[in-house]
């Protein structure tokens, strides 16, 4: 294949779930943007993301999905397999979310075991119980969108997460007009109005495909057991577990750091706003076991990787180091003050982050083509290991330096971020040599 060829059929792979993931992503600045505007914004900003960052937790069984959906969906007998196992998921994920809201399990986690502060828990919980759905919408559309990917139908994967994101807007719009619910509760609405549009819109996408591609066609042979989707679909689930764990982790790390209710805040600002650009990063996981799938050679998936590594770390310092800056925190997500400095710091810090997100995205992708999840799942554990460690030692020498500003905390968790990704970058290049499909 050549190269010319072989780089624009990638990219016309890659290209709607860039798009779609980087809707997706700009969820979070929107809501960080509307937040901002509600009355102290610093408790409700960081306890929606606490809100946010549990639920995020709860469904992570759920996010990977659309790549088990891609891989085992083959046809009628499979798909009422995979709709079987998806169901369970989104029942289970539920109840485990409610047992958190409403009852004092969530006191215990988010004051003991996190140690937040007590107006930001309080102001997360609320939050956290308008989200009881969250994961069930997020569960039906991401297997609805990994149908869609697998049948050709890339593109509603981006109209859909653009009507999502058009939902939330609104809906902040309207709530920050009439301004009678907290900050944090008033996010919360956002994203599930946001993702209960976007699980509509999936379901409407993937009606026709359904009837014309997937339940018309009669598979031959053993039918898919719910034994082997778990076995696929487990170590998948705790990869995306365990890469979740990171937000509360570095939740509770600056919770015991001064300052904690503007570091947390700065936290959930820098962490979501970097979201948006890796989104072209992380779209190269599912882009890479698809195309490995169709056969295009690991190298100039490697190639086209270098690209995006490349373009998402300049887009990321011309935002951080030029007057783009004060322009993105400032005027776009309307924050001032010691907060407006501490993102605009914690961007400045963050610039490996966007090349570690594109190559790991494409060693994971290659690993998971080649049926080697396991080893993506310990490449994780490994990661999130290395946070924890980092965190642990920042809080230590912090504590023993006796650091009394916000800015130093939040580097804590910037510092212990990205050297986790490094190490969990290095370890997957270690194993994928002995992949075919990474070579």
């Amino acid at each position: 294949m050549k190269t010319a060829v072989a780089q624009r059929a990638i990219f016309w792979v890659w290209f709607p779930l860039a798009l779609s993931f980087t809707l997706m992503m700009l969820e979070s600045p929107v809501t960080n943007g509307v937040l901002a505007r509600f009355a102290e914004p610093s408790v409700q900003i960081a306890g929606f993301g606490v809100a946010l960052g549990l639920s995020l937790l709860i469904e992570s069984p759920v996010i990977m999905l659309l790549a088990t959906a891609i891989a085992l969906v083959g046809g009628r007998e499979s798909f009422y397999a995979v709709l079987r196992f998806v169901l369970t998921l989104m029942i289970g994920l539920t109840a485990l979310t409610a047992l958190i809201a409403f009852t004092p399990l969530y006191e215990v986690i988010a004051l003991r075991v996190l140690g937040l502060p007590e107006r930001v828990a309080s102001a997360g919980r609320v939050a956290m119980q308008v989200m009881l759905l969250w994961t069930a919408a997020i569960g039906w559309r991401r297997f609805l969108q990994g149908v869609l990917v697998r049948y050709g139908g890339a593109r509603f994967v981006s109209w859909g997460t653009a009507i999502r994101l058009v939902s939330i807007v609104a809906v902040g719009v309207g709530l920050l007009w009439w301004n009678g619910l907290p900050g944090a509760v008033a996010g919360a609405c956002m994203v599930m109005a946001g993702v209960i549009v976007e699980a509509v819109a999936a379901t409407l996408f993937a009606l026709p495909m359904l009837r014309e591609q997937v339940l018309s066609r009669y598979e031959s042979g053993a039918p898919l057991s719910q034994r082997a989707i778990w076995k696929f679909h487990l170590p998948l689930a705790g990869t995306t577990l365990l890469t979740l764990l990171v937000h509360p982790l570095t939740a509770a790390a600056l919770a015991r750091l001064p300052q904690p209710e503007l570091a947390i805040a700065a936290w959930q600002v820098v962490f979501g706003s970097l979201l948006a650009l890796r989104s072209w990063g992380f779209a190269l996981q599912e882009a890479s076991v698809a195309t490995l799938q169709q056969g295009t050679p690991p190298r100039e998936l490697l190639r086209f990787t270098h690209k995006v590594a490349l373009g998402t770390t300049l887009a990321l310092g011309l935002l951080a180091f030029t007057p783009l800056s004060p322009l993105f925190t400032q005027r776009l997500l309307a924050l001032q003050g010691d907060l407006a400095t501490l993102v605009a710091f914690g961007l400045q810090t963050c610039l490996l982050l966007p090349a570690l997100t594109a190559y790991g995205s494409y060693l994971r992708g290659a690993l998971i083509s080649a049926k080697r999840t396991p080893v993506v799942s310990k490449g994780m554990a490994i990661n999130l290991s290395v946070n924890a460690i980092g965190l642990m030692g920042g809080v230590i020498s912090a504590r023993m330096l006796g650091v009394s500003d916000a800015q130093s905390a939040l580097l804590v968790g910037v510092a212990a971020f990205q050297a986790a990704a490094i190490v969990e970058a290095l370890y997957l290049l270690r194993l994928s040599c002995s992949s075919p499909d990474a070579r």
